[in-house]
This record gives structure tokens, sequence and C-alpha cells, in this order.
């Protein structure tokens, strides 16, 4: 007897569970990693940069990996990828004291999670119309951050200050992750059952590719130091990292519907630009606070705030997929592109923090952050190249 056809709409629902359980499981990991290494291993800010290699190796081989994967649809690739991230939660949690047990968990983690990355924007774009792309992918990160604010406020609300139960955090998440794969096990749409190309590399979608690379130099600068300025400069534990990220969160709710419609509105080019001018500010705030302030404690807070408004704005990074959808023919052009950004993203990803973790080293992280600033004026340079405007695929 043949299973019954579930509607296109319920389908983005199944999408948006998968969604809250992967983002849930992220946060609580990360909310956590960073603490759990400074006080496992005492890592130093050059040897956390060296780490960033192993750790965003997945993300460089994501259409290595997409291209392997290609004859699945699109909701087997999120399953595949989300069995993946629960095994190396677990492994971390059992095994993670061990330095080389660690690197290996990590890199399982983070190849499950790199997997997700164009498999999640392809499938919320081809269950779009071609005019609410920008408002489905707003929609889709408020979904992914009422769940990180859950995620993180259960790290803030229980996680001991003094003895922190990390162990059992990562296999808390890892069975979040394993709820994720069962909402994708349920998923099926048709329309992106098609086998996908193995490899997309286009010279139309240059200027994509360079955005791409730029913005994975600033994210990496961010994800890796940011919070190590705020652990080790300010002394920040766990439970208070979590609580930032929930405070992020709970500002997202509004703030990333908000961003998505604008988008749809205004065009990817002025959302681009944008980011680039508020991220200069943000990462002279981090570099200098205490050089702007003479006392300590709001020192300390305008650094979180930096932290915080940083955090909302790696929501716009959706501008960019919806630039590429503007590009792509297809959604199974638009998947296999996806993935060759994800890689060329994280080329710079593996290089900048071994580079930013030596400035830091020798330099100081002023330094480090002044050059980041740097960063953020040639991405609002190169966005203000984006077309105003260009043909979309259609849903079918």
């Amino acid at each position: 007897m043949p299973m019954p056809v579930i509607p296109l709409k319920y389908q983005l629902w199944f999408y948006y569970g998968a969604l809250a359980c992967v983002a849930m499981a992220v946060s609580m990991h990360d909310s956590t990693f960073n603490n759990f290494l400074a006080e496992t291993f005492h890592l130093s800010a050059d040897a956390r940069g060296h780490l960033e290699f192993p750790r965003e190796l997945p993300g460089f081989l994501v259409v290595t990996m997409t291209g392997l994967l290609c004859m699945l649809p699109l909701t087997r690739v999120g399953l595949v990828a989300t069995l993946l991230s629960t095994a190396g939660l677990v492994s971390l949690a059992l095994y993670g004291i061990s330095y080389p047990f660690m690197i290996v968990s990590m890199v399982a983690m983070s190849a499950g999670v790199h997997l997700l990355q164009p498999v999640g924007a392809s499938i919320v774009i081809g269950l779009s119309g071609e005019h609410n792309r920008g408002a489905r992918l707003g929609q889709a990160a408020a979904v992914s951050t009422i769940f990180t604010a859950l995620g993180t406020g259960l790290v803030w609300l229980f996680m001991d200050r003094t003895a922190p139960q990390y162990q059992t955090t990562f296999l808390c998440a890892a069975g979040v992750f394993l709820c994720g794969g069962l909402f994708y096990a349920l998923m099926h749409i048709p329309h992106l059952h098609q086998p996908r190309q193995r490899l997309v590399f286009r010279k139309a979608y240059r200027l994509y590719y360079l955005l791409e690379f730029l913005s994975g130099a600033r994210k990496q600068i961010f994800l890796t130091f940011g919070p190590w300025v705020l652990i080790k400069v300010y002394g920040l534990p766990a439970p208070s990292i979590a609580g930032l990220l929930m405070v992020s969160c709970l500002i997202g709710i509004v703030f990333k519907p908000l961003a998505g419609m604008v988008m749809d509105y205004t065009g990817e080019r002025v959302v681009m630009i944008a980011e680039g001018l508020v991220l200069v500010v943000v990462c002279l705030g981090y570099g200098y606070a205490q050089w702007l302030i003479a006392d300590p404690g709001w020192a300390r807070r305008l650094a979180c705030c930096c932290f915080i408004l940083d955090e909302m704005l790696f929501a716009l990074g959706n501008a960019r997929a919806l630039y590429l959808s503007r590009l792509a023919p297809s959604p199974q052009e638009l998947n296999s592109s996806l993935a060759m950004g994800v890689s060329i993203n994280h080329v710079a990803s593996m290089l900048i923090p071994t580079v930013a973790g030596a400035i830091w080293v020798g330099l100081g992280y002023e330094r480090l952050f002044l050059g980041a600033a740097a960063f953020a004026l040639v991405l609002a340079g190169v966005a203000s190249l984006v077309p105003r405007s260009g043909r979309r695929f259609s849903k079918t």
C-alpha cells in the first residue's frame, strides 16, 4: 500500500522541527566547547587557533561530501548529517578528555553540521515562492534562534559554574541531534529529489565565491577569538557565555524575520553592505573596549554587547544564499553551488585562525580585531558590486 502524500506546507513544518533540534543541540555544544577546551587542555590562543584547522576541514570538504551523496535526496543528506554529529557528540562526551579522541570527535561533529549548511538553505528556498524567499529564510532563522535560546538557556540555568558537567551536556545535545534526524527521516519533497551535480564551479558565480571567502575570514575570527576574548581577557565562565548567546537569541527572534523581509524589500546588496559597515564598529569594540573605557566592568559590558551584536549579524549571511538563488537555474544546482560556497568559505576558515592566533600572541588581540575591521571594510566594498536585481528560478 503506497504511503500517503503529505502536502508541501507540512514538509516545511517537518523541516522547522529538524532545524529546531539541530539549533538546540549546536547551541548546547557551542556555548560550552570553548570553556571545555580551556579547562581540560589549558590551550593558549595560538594553540586554539591551530585547532581550528581540523575543526573547519569538514567545511572545506563539504563540496566533496555533498558530491559523494549526490544520489540521495536532500532530506536524506540531512539525516546522514545529523547522525554523524550525534556520533561525534557521544564520542566527545565519553572520550573527550583524551586530546586525540577530542579531535576525532570534534571533526565528526563538525562534518555533520557543515553538511547541513547547504541542505537547509536549499530546502527553504525550494519550498518558497520567488518573492518571499528572504522572508522564509528569516522565518527559518527565527526558529533556529528560538531553539538556540532554549539550548543556551538550559546550559545557563543548570550547568554548575564551579564544576561544569560537560559530559552530561554533550550527551544531552547528542540526544537532541538524534531527534532532528527523525524529522529529516519523515520528510519527502518530490521536486527536490532529483539527482544533483557532483561539482558546480561557474565563472558567473565568481562574485558569490569571493563574498563567501571574505565571510569565512570574518566569521572565523569571531567564532574562534570572540569567545576567547571574553573567556581569557574578561574571565567569563561557560554559563555566562551561554547567557550572552541566550540574550542574542531572544533579540534575534524579532530581528531575524525582519532581516529576511528587508532582504525581499531592499535586495541582498543593501543588507550585505550594511553588514560589513556595522562589523567595523563591532571589531573595534571587541579589540579596544579596555582602551575606550577605563572602568573594567563597563569595558566588559561593551565587549559583551559586541558579542551579542555580532551574533545578530550572522543572520544576514542568508543574503549570500539569496543572491546565489538569483543566479542558479534550478534547486539542484543551487544546492551544489551552495556546497561549493561553503567549501570556499572554509578555505579562509582553516587558514585564518592559525594566522590570527599568531597575531594575538605576537601583537595582542587588539591588533587582531583591527585587522578584522579591515576585512569588514573589504567585505562591504565587494558587496557593493552585487547587482541590484536579477531572475530567480521558480519553486516548481
